[in-house]
Parts: structure tokens; C-alpha cells; sequence
């Protein structure tokens, strides 16, 4: 028997004591105090820690959020005016779904609530992003914004010139008012970049990390369809309200594009008819889905019927 080891059995007390330091080492991992996060931000990364201050999953209860329990999302902006939430991943949503005091319509098929909450000043705007697959595979993620309010004519400028791009596949102009009342659609591209990183909108970017991390297959590519609305001035009802679809142009159960990257290109895109196909397909579909777009989201209609003709999305399963 070695001098260590009858040390060791005659030694209780300090048995004892090397039992409560490694006791207390792995709680202040879990439950770190906040000196440690300020010189260890790591921490901040395990399964249940939060910089001091940030949303809780109580803060959000009260939420415009997708039925389903739900977490704080990690990685949120801080902000004492950001309330987000990742609810549970296995909700099922059809048909529409309240948002900002509205009825919001789903295209066709099962849809699952990845990010939700506020956010912006004051928490002024209100988020819900949604992913819908097929065989397990993503076919459309939905990225829809609204606020009650007017919002500064410059941040309404700034989200509208989009639609005047001249990379877009096609571009619908319905109202460009001096005092803020503006709406317009485009269909454009986007193209998945480094570590999964679609937008450089810290929010989206966080919804399409917890697709990755929960190991949904994506394209490299996803069509655009966006509408944007904002309320002028001189409008009686106040609001503003944008709703992005990121459509998979892929073959059905697979993450394989109708055509090469390099096609996507607007210039390129008529060397591939599939390609070409699926872009005017987005664009019709968008034309015919906007007037239900601006109805719900104007005011509220309470239990819509959505046709299921007018739902199907050219990437719809």
C-alpha cells in the first residue's frame, strides 16, 4: 500500500474538504457568479446560462409567440428590449396563426416555430420566424415583422429600396407616398455563406444557427418572396409589417438546387428552364398572395379561410 493511499484512509477530514472544493467547482460552472462571467464569457455558453440581465423564459411567457414552450434564444442581441424565444421546435402550425393583433396566413404544409418574440427600441417590433420540410428536409423558412405603430420614415426607406434592386428577379411597386406610406414586393436570391449565415440580420442568423445545430438539411440557396407595408401619415390605422419567404428551388426530399449556383444569376437564369420556371412560378404566386398579405395584416379578420390553391408556394411539399 502506498504512503499516498494510507495517508489518504487516516485522513478523513481532508478527504471531506477535497469533496466540498470539487462540490463547489462544478456548481460556479453552473451557476457562475458575475466576476466569473465578466473574465470567463464561455460560461455564458453552457446549457442554461445567461449574461446577468438577459431575458428569461418567464419574461417572454407573455409574448406574441408560436403555441409551444419555449427558451430564451441564445445568442439574442442584448438589449433590455429584446425578448426572444426559441419554443419548441415540434409545434405544428397550418392554416394561420396570431401575430401582432392579426391573423397571419401559412402557404401550404406544416410549419414549426423557430425564433419568436420583440425586439428594437422600446421592443416596438414583434418577430415570428417558421420553417416548414419535407422528409426532413427544409423547403421555406417565414420571416414575419410587425409593429402597431408608424415607424421613422427613414427606416422605412431603408427597408423598401430593397425593392427597387435591380438584382431582383421581378419587383412590385404598390404605394411610395412623401409621408410614409409605402408597400412593394420583390422575388430575389439568397445565398447560404460561411457557418450557415444567410442574413446579416443578427436575428435571422440566430434562427438559422438552431436549424443547423438541430441538424436540418438546407440548400445552398433559397428564392426570396418579400412584401413590405408601412403606413403613412395620413392613415387612419397605424402600422407596419413585413413578411419574408425563403422558398427552396430544390428537387422534392433532397437539398439539391434545380440548377447550379452560377445559374441563379438573374442574367443566367433563362439557360436553365427548370430554374426559370420556378422563379416565375414564385413571382405569380407572390402577385396573388400579397392582397391577403395586406388584408390580414391591416386589420384583423379574425378566423380567415385561406384557399389551398392560393397557399400552395412553388416550393410547397
Amino acid at each position: 500500500m502506498s504512503a499516498f493511499t494510507r495517508l489518504w484512509r487516516r485522513a478523513p477530514v481532508w478527504r471531506s474538504m477535497i469533496y466540498l472544493m470539487v462540490f463547489f467547482t462544478i456548481m460556479s460552472l453552473f451557476f457562475p457568479m458575475p466576476w466569473m462571467l465578466s473574465h470567463a464569457p464561455w460560461l455564458q455558453r453552457i446549457p442554461g446560462m445567461q449574461r446577468p440581465g438577459a431575458p428569461s423564459a418567464s419574461s417572454a411567457d407573455n409574448q406574441p409567440a408560436a403555441p409551444g414552450s419555449g427558451a430564451p434564444a441564445p445568442d439574442a442581441p442584448v438589449d433590455n428590449t429584446n425578448r426572444l424565444i426559441t419554443p419548441d421546435i415540434t409545434t405544428a402550425l397550418t392554416g394561420t396563426i396570431p401575430f401582432g393583433g392579426h391573423t397571419l396566413p401559412l402557404p401550404a404544409g406544416v410549419w414549426h416555430p423557430v425564433l419568436t418574440g420583440q425586439f428594437g427600441p422600446g421592443g416596438l417590433m414583434l418577430i415570428n420566424i417558421l420553417v416548414r420540410t419535407d422528409r426532413g428536409v427544409v423547403t421555406g423558412v417565414m420571416i414575419a415583422r410587425t409593429a402597431t405603430e408608424q415607424l421613422p420614415l427613414d427606416v422605412v426607406q431603408a427597408a423598401t429600396s430593397h425593392c427597387h434592386d435591380d438584382r431582383n428577379y421581378a419587383s412590385h411597386i404598390y404605394s411610395d407616398r412623401p409621408d410614409g406610406r409605402n408597400e412593394c414586393a420583390f422575388v430575389a436570391n439568397a445565398v447560404m455563406g460561411p457557418n450557415g449565415a444567410i442574413s446579416s440580420d443578427e436575428l435571422i442568423q440566430i434562427a438559422f444557427k438552431r436549424l443547423s445545430a438541430l441538424g436540418f438539411p438546407m440548400p445552398s440557396l433559397f428564392v426570396v418572396a418579400n412584401w413590405i407595408l408601412s403606413s403613412g401619415a395620413t392613415d387612419a390605422t397605424k402600422g407596419s409589417s413585413a413578411v419574408t419567404y425563403l422558398l427552396a428551388p430544390t428537387k422534392p426530399g433532397t437539398v439539391q438546387l434545380l440548377a447550379p449556383l452560377p445559374y441563379w444569376d438573374k442574367a443566367a437564369l433563362a439557360q436553365v428552364p427548370a430554374a426559370d420556371e420556378f422563379i416565375r412560378k414564385t413571382d405569380r404566386w407572390l402577385s396573388r398572395w400579397v392582397p391577403l398579405l395586406r388584408q390580414s395584416m391591416m386589420r384583423d379578420v379574425g378566423n380567415m379561410a385561406v384557399s389551398p390553391d392560393l397557399a400552395r408556394d412553388p416550393s410547397a411539399p
